[in-house]
Formats: C-alpha cells, sequence, structure tokens
C-alpha cells in the first residue's frame, strides 16, 4: 500500500495571504472574496478619487473648450497634425491635463493584473490543498493502525501527521534481544508491545538488502522498511505498509476487543465488516474481498469524504475555485490535467495515487460546476462600468481627433471591453468572476458619488465667480453672454431730403420728381 507524499503547498505571496486570512475570518469563501475586495476599493480610493475628479473636472474644461474644439474641427478638417497642435495649444491655455484622463484607466489596469494574478495563485492553492488534506485522510487510514509512543521514542506523529517509526532507537533499546520492547506508554495511557523481526530482501549490486518488519499489539498494519549494511552502518531505504487480515477479522468477530486508536473500531466498507466481506464473490470469482482491498475502499472513501466536506461552493457554483462553466468539473479527472490546471510539479503521488484519491468522487470528476451566471454577470457589469465611463469621457472621445475617431473607438470599446471580461470570467475561476462583478458595482457607485461630488464643488467655484451656469448632463459650463441686438436704423432717402427742401408733401415729405428725358 502506497504513501501518497503530497507536497504541502503555499500561499506564494502575501496579497494570497491577505485573501486567505480573510476568507478564514469570514468562514465562506464568498463572503472572504466580497470583504476583500471592497478592503481593497478602500485602500485604493484616495488614489481612485483624485484621478476620476481629475477626469471629471477635464470633462468640464472640455465641454467649455467645445466650441472652440469644433470651430478647428472644422477648420483643420483635413489636415490632423495642425488640428493636435492647435488642440494642445487651447489645453494648455485652459489647464486641460490629459493624464487626469488616462490615470482611472491605468489604476483599474493595474489593480486587475494584481487581482487576476492574486486569485490565480490561491485558486491552485486551493485546490492543492483540497488534495494535499485529502492524501492526508487517505495515508491516515494506514498510519492509524499503529499505536503510538506518547514519550515519542519509537512510533509518532509529526506536526503534518505522518507515522515516523525510529527504527535505530527500537534495535539499541532492545537489550534483550528477543525482537521486542516491551509495555510502552501510548494512546489515552494504554500499554503496548513493539515487535519486529529482521528478514533476508534480495542482493543487489554487491550489496544485502533486508527489511525490518514490525508490528505493534493492537495494529492492523505490517511496516516494513528496507535497508543494508556497510561497515557497520545500516541506510534505511524505502518504507511500504501491508494490512494485516487476522487482526482485521478479529476487531471484527471478537466483542470487546478493540484498537488503541478508537477510529480504527470502525473499519468497514457499505456498513459490513471485513468478515462479512471477505467471503462474498460474484459468479466469475473476481469480487474478492481481500485485505488490501478492504483497506484501500476505506482509504478511498475517507479520501471523498475529506474533499466533500471542505468543499467551498458559492450558491450554483459546486467548486468556488474552478470556472462558473458547463464544461468545468469541480475536480480534474486525470492526473496530468489536475498538474496542467493548478501547476503541480510534484512527481510523488503519479497517476494511479491521483486515481485512488477521486475514485470515490464520481460525480465531482463529471459535474458541470456551473452554468456561466457568473460570467453574464461579469460581462454585463464590465458593460454598466463602460457606459458610466463613457458618459463621463464623452467629451474628450468627441473632440480629441479632428475626425471624431474617438468617439468611434469608444463605441467599439463599450462592447469589446466585456467580451474580453467574459473570456477572462471563462478563463479563471468563479471567485475571481465574483471579484470582478463585486469590484464593477462598487466601481460604478464610486464614480457616481465622485461626480456628484466634483460637480457640487464646481458649482460653489462659480457661484464664488458670480458666473451664470447651466446644466448640460450634470456638468456646470459658463453660459455664453448673449449678444446686444443693435437698433436698426433707418435709410434716408436723399430724394426724401430733397423733397423736403423743395416744399414736399406735407404727409409723405416727398415730392414727384420729374425724370429727364435723355
Amino acid at each position: 500500500m502506497e504513501i501518497l507524499n503530497f507536497s504541502k503547498p503555499s500561499t506564494g505571496s502575501w496579497i494570497v495571504d491577505i485573501i486567505f486570512w480573510i476568507v478564514s475570518i469570514c468562514g465562506n469563501v464568498a463572503v472572504g472574496v466580497i470583504v476583500f475586495t471592497i478592503v481593497l476599493k478602500l485602500l485604493t480610493f484616495p488614489f481612485d478619487y483624485f484621478s476620476r475628479a481629475s477626469m471629471r473636472k477635464n470633462s468640464v474644461k472640455m465641454e467649455e473648450m467645445r466650441p472652440e474644439l469644433e470651430k478647428l474641427q472644422r477648420q483643420y478638417a483635413d489636415n490632423k497634425e495642425m488640428y493636435n497642435r492647435k488642440m494642445m495649444a487651447l489645453y494648455k491655455r485652459n489647464g486641460y491635463s490629459m493624464w487626469g484622463a488616462c490615470l482611472p484607466t491605468i489604476l483599474t489596469l493595474v489593480i486587475f493584473i494584481v487581482a487576476i494574478n492574486a486569485f490565480t495563485d490561491y485558486s491552485k492553492f486551493q485546490n492543492k490543498t483540497y488534495f494535499y488534506n485529502m492524501s492526508n485522510s487517505y495515508n491516515n487510514v494506514v498510519y492509524a493502525g499503529f499505536d503510538v509512543d506518547d514519550q515519542e521514542r519509537y512510533i509518532y506523529r509529526d506536526k503534518n501527521g505522518k507515522l515516523i517509526v525510529d527504527c535505530a532507537s527500537i534495535l539499541s533499546d532492545d537489550t534483550n534481544s528477543d525482537n521486542k520492547i516491551d509495555e510502552v506508554d501510548g494512546f489515552n495511557n494504554t500499554e503496548f508491545d513493539i515487535n519486529y523481526e529482521i528478514v533476508f530482501d534480495e542482493i543487489k549490486d554487491g550489496k544485502t538488502y533486508s527489511k525490518f518488519v514490525l508490528t505493534t499489539t493492537n495494529s492492523y498494519i505490517t511496516y516494513e522498511h528496507t535497508f543494508y549494511e556497510e561497515n557497520g552502518q545500516k541506510t534505511w531505504i524505502k518504507e511500504s505498509f501491508k494490512p494485516r487480515a487476522d487482526i482485521l477479522e478479529t476487531v471484527a468477530s471478537q466483542d470487546g476487543y478493540k484498537l488503541a486508536t478508537e477510529e480504527n473500531n470502525f473499519l468497514k466498507v457499505n456498513g459490513k465488516t471485513f468478515n462479512e466481506l471477505k467471503d462474498l464473490v460474484n459468479e466469475n470469482q473476481e469480487n474478492v474481498w481481500t485485505a488490501e482491498k478492504f483497506i484501500l475502499d476505506i482509504r478511498q472513501s475517507k479520501s471523498a469524504q475529506t474533499y466533500k466536506n471542505e468543499q467551498q461552493s458559492f450558491l450554483w457554483v459546486k467548486n468556488i475555485w474552478a470556472t462558473d462553466s458547463l464544461t468545468s468539473h469541480p475536480i480534474e479527472s486525470s492526473w496530468s490535467t489536475f498538474k496542467q490546471t493548478h501547476g503541480y510539479n510534484g512527481a510523488n503521488i503519479g497517476k494511479d495515487g491521483y486515481n485512488n484519491l477521486i475514485a470515490k468522487l464520481g460525480y465531482e470528476k463529471t459535474a458541470p460546476n456551473g452554468y456561466y451566471i457568473l460570467v453574464a454577470l461579469t460581462a454585463l457589469s464590465s458593460l454598466f462600468m463602460q457606459l458610466v465611463m463613457g458618459n463621463s469621457q464623452k467629451a474628450q472621445m468627441e473632440l480629441q481627433t479632428v475626425d471624431g475617431q474617438g468617439a468611434q473607438t469608444q463605441k467599439v470599446m463599450k462592447w469589446v471591453m466585456p467580451i474580453m471580461m467574459a473570456v477572462f470570467a471563462f478563463m479563471y475561476t468563479a471567485a475571481f468572476s465574483l471579484y470582478i462583478v463585486v469590484s464593477s458595482i462598487i466601481s460604478i457607485a464610486t464614480t457616481y458619488l465622485i461626480n456628484v461630488i466634483v460637480d457640487i464643488q464646481l458649482k460653489k467655484e462659480n457661484a464664488n465667480k458670480k458666473t451664470d451656469t447651466k446644466v448640460r448632463g450634470r456638468i456646470y459650463v459658463k453660459q455664453p453672454e448673449p449678444k446686444k441686438e443693435e437698433p436698426k436704423k433707418e435709410k434716408k432717402n436723399k430724394d426724401d431730403k430733397f423733397a423736403h427742401e423743395q416744399g414736399g408733401d406735407f404727409l409723405t415729405g416727398k415730392i414727384k420728381v420729374k425724370k429727364k428725358n435723355k
């Protein structure tokens, strides 16, 4: 029976440590992701406020420059270079900064890259943690087959739960050479004996290999450790374990006979003891319940139960650290896919070991992990965010190019960004998708809040300047003074003046002037 030495995973970065800590405090991974998103938004809010407020003020300035820019667009419709030069000069004169419009995009991009890396690392960490704990449960069925030494002299567990058998100490302390150490203090202050023997194994490469074979009073597992001796020194090579059919039969058949470790007294497969199963075979004599098969079935069941107990789900998503997709499954069905997906480089499990760990997880290997709901929500929240940002940058997009190409680019990006986010949501985990949805909702809310605050500030500034204002989409723009119409001057007819002088008509002031015949 093999022991699966699955490498203990590590978070790998301080950001993942923070996510792990928040999730641990919240007790629910979905709540933890939401809290992490809120905390991250609070930490970045000062910078976010500065950048979005700057963008809003630039929008106001751009609206103020609109008449001049539109005039320049008409004037230099066929000369983009000249338009850009005139536009930059106008920007400088009015204190418009292009960086103010770029900062929100840069900030969003940086946070997005940091978040996607953090959630990718965390998903790998969590999925590897599942299998690390599953392997511990799988191994523990074997390890629990021994009594343990309370004083940790001969047989004990290390901090990771691995069984340690100090063969050298057992051999050196057996002063009577009777291949036994009597009355060792063990589990629950009970006493047990350690029995061992040295048996010849093989001769290979000129070296004689032997096996140290050990059992304890209440063990249902036999421990073997291969070694060779050279110049009086033993070199220990490989550990192996075998089930003891005689003890399994005794535990199942004798009332009152119990192993030292309480959990060992409930060794059953589908509610049946080893005695009840060992004689059950099918017609083809294929389903023979050996001690090895009995213990293996228990190990597989323990592994599956550990996964089910620790699996982190979210509403319809079965494993939040996998994609919310019909084509994705809570666990990978093959060892090669697992290693590729989660970046596991250990070669100490192998295909057979992995298959044993997931043998009782048939549903989790084939069931859809989700239904694309978070993928759709990610795209929708990104679309709303683009609409909000687009509305704030409408003037910039329309006026930053002589032909208004920026506005067309903005329309394209309005749909490209949601599609890209949907692709990311499909490629990465449901936890990451949840982060994006929550982050977008918070960003939309804060954008509206910041716009309101900036508009109020601008309104006060305009009021202090005693400048008339008008509202244009909540942006306060200086209202151009209306042109005063000059009174129309009456045209004085030269003939009228002449008529008057000649004593013209009293009412009209005109006289008839005879035309001279040519």
